[in-house]
């Protein structure tokens, strides 16, 4: 799975490279000889066939390939590499083999086999339905979703709905290990982007007494000491006691209110798509506990259940794998580096261990249950939600593959400054690459956005890296948009623009970018998320450099940054690797403490500024902020 929202990059069929989210290039289609062929024909039966994406939606497949409805099918062979068959299922691509009708699909045959798991353990295939495991001794437990690591003290299964592959326990006792993907696990339900692993957890083990709390029986959450610190009825009881509790009711109420759900129901506007997440499961997104271990801290740094300031942070990944030690040093570099809590919202089955108050006495750690096999969305999106949960006045999001440096409390401080009641949207760091119509044009936003190229008069601001900072004040417009995706509600066509389903928005970065425009946002901070690589330019300045540095800028573009844009080095994105993300925090920790860190890092034209307005005074015309 990807991380988060980093833009990362990744060599696709015939070495194409594309940004995360973004379509792959149309799949050259090599039709079966028969293109069409008959319900009685062998290769025509049903037997093995599973849909796998709908009309306008791209199919990946490990075999074949079949695009049409009913009786009438036009066939796509896999690669003879082996490779995954990727199919952009729409009649430009496939031809329109049955003209008017609006169900033609794409479905996948998939026969092939994969290794199972880490121990090599060839899976079993069973039915949801067979007693592969006694009930009375435990139950079968979310543990990991799609592209995840799962980590197990039984059996793990793999799959969705009725369909499982078992992966046996290490006959010595160690933990089973499980990489819960197509390539370590064979694909046994093509096409089914909610496979996930499963663990059997015993009935009062120790391992049980790990588990997110979430993932329990109400009881025995409760009895474990984790209290709820987010639900739909807490947010509703206190809707009327100050301004932020009355902005966090707007933002849920969506995801709460069958009274709000039936008045949707006769507003056209608010028509839910094929892709509508119900009211119970959009209320089970809005229900969080705070961790056992972390219970004084949450009571000591909220007020009637809000934090002043914090960074918010979401995750999820086995104790012990990169993306759990990632996230441990982001948490550590809050603590060496800022004065503000970090709120880390677990979406996992086990969080590390650990991690205890007395190492992290900042760190709230609270857990929620993960979006439902069926959700069809991006684990990302779980970052608005994460918004939403932690009830914080003041936030700066940090992603797990992030960490802070001197200084960054700042932003804190022009978040206060910039949001307001006239201004509440959340506010985005220009991103280090445009990602304009003319070089995505494939991208689902652009007809809406840009019909009129290359003016693109509704394309009103840069393309911002997900990182943003917000206020209470910018709940409601979170929530909306959340609401909007996971409701599959229609943006209509206006003037020239075309309508577009808020669903179509495949990550939580593209939806963020969309609203600001959608809603006519002007304000964007400058670049304080700089790749990881680049802090080690900024450790060879020296004090008697002054104020020179060597350091690049963000690259000009025409539109909207003509002569580049400034950086400020108060996080770090795309530090993958735990290991030296550690070293380098040891490196600033040690400079900063010796003096030979620099006091600002604020750069801009090979010099460092003291601070933004130091800066806008010089650069007037710079449409980012500081």
């Amino acid at each position: 799975m990807p991380l988060l929202s980093t833009v990362s990059f990744l060599i696709g069929a015939g070495g194409y490279i594309r940004r995360e989210g973004q379509s792959l290039p149309q799949q050259q289609v090599v039709p079966h000889p028969a293109s069409f062929i008959a319900a009685d024909a062998d290769s025509s039966s049903d037997a093995g066939w599973a849909r796998c994406a709908g009309q306008g939606e791209e199919c990946t497949c490990m075999g074949r390939v079949r695009w049409g409805n009913k009786q009438t099918w036009k066939y796509i062979d896999a690669p003879a590499d082996g490779g995954l068959n990727r199919v952009q299922c729409n009649f430009q691509n496939l031809g329109d083999i049955i003209p008017g009708d609006v169900d033609k699909h794409c479905q996948c045959l998939s026969k092939t086999s994969r290794a199972s798991a880490e121990h090599g353990d060839k899976p079993m295939l069973v039915a949801e339905s067979s007693k592969e495991t006694d009930s009375l001794k435990g139950q079968w437990t979310f543990c990991a979703q799609q592209w995840m690591p799962c980590e197990c003290d039984g059996q793990v299964r793999w799959g969705n709905h009725e369909t499982w592959d078992i992966v046996k326990a290490p006959q010595d006792g160690s933990l089973n290990k499980v990489t819960c993907n197509i390539q370590k696990l064979r694909d046994n339900l093509p096409g089914d982007d909610g496979k996930h692993c499963q663990c059997f957890v015993t009935h009062g083990s120790e391992y049980q007494k790990k588990l997110n709390p979430m993932l329990l029986t109400e009881q025995l959450a409760e009895s474990m000491g984790s209290r709820v610190i987010a639900s739909c009825e807490l947010f509703e009881a206190q809707k009327d006691l100050k301004p932020e509790d009355r902005a966090q009711w707007k933002a849920v109420e969506p995801f709460c209110s069958q009274s709000w759900e039936d008045e949707a129901a006769k507003n056209d506007a608010l028509k839910p798509g094929k892709k509508y997440m119900s009211l119970d499961d959009r209320r089970k997104l809005m229900r969080a506990r705070v961790d056992t271990k972390f219970v004084q801290n949450y009571d000591r740094l909220t007020k009637d259940g809000w934090l002043d300031r914090a960074f918010v942070n979401y995750f999820a990944g086995a104790p012990g794998s990169r993306h759990a030690k990632m996230t441990e040093e982001l948490i550590r570099s809050v603590h060496l580096f800022s004065q503000q809590p970090i709120f880390v919202l677990h979406l996992g089955s086990v969080a590390p261990q650990t991690w205890t108050p007395e190492r992290f006495p900042n760190l709230i750690l609270v857990h929620a249950a993960p979006m439902g096999p069926d959700s069809h969305r991006s684990f990302n999106f779980n970052k608005i939600r994460s918004f939403l949960l932690s009830r914080v006045r003041t936030g700066v999001e940090l992603d797990s593959d992030q960490f802070v440096a001197p200084g960054v409390d700042y932003m804190f401080d022009m978040t206060d400054k910039e949001i307001t009641e006239n201004y509440s949207m959340p506010i985005q760091p220009v991103h280090f690459f445009s990602f304009t119509q003319a070089n995505t044009p494939d991208s689902a936003w652009w007809p809406r956005f840009c019909p009129d190229p290359p003016a693109c008069e509704r394309h009103t601001m840069r393309w911002g890296h997900a990182h943003p900072t917000w206020k209470y004040q910018s709940l409601p417009f979170l929530g909306r948009w959340l609401r909007m995706h996971f409701r599959d509600e229609l943006l209509p066509a206006v003037s020239n623009a075309a309508a577009m389903r808020v669903s179509s928005i495949p990550e939580d970065e593209d939806m963020l970018n969309v609203a600001t425009w959608e809603e006519r946002g002007t304000k964007q901070w400058c670049k304080f998320d700089n790749d990881y690589h680049e802090f080690t330019d900024l450790m060879k300045w020296s004090p008697q450099n002054g104020d020179s540095i060597q350091m690049g800028d963000i690259a000009t573009d025409e539109k909207f940054y003509p002569g580049g844009a400034a950086k400020a080095f108060f996080t770090a994105h795309n530090c993958k690797d735990p290991e030296e993300t550690a070293k380098m925090l040891d490196a600033i920790d040690r400079r900063y403490r010796e003096g030979t860190y620099p006091t600002s890092t604020i750069t801009f034209r090979g010099k460092i500024w003291k601070d933004g307005e130091d800066l806008r005074q010089a650069h007037p015309e710079m449409a980012c902020i500081f």
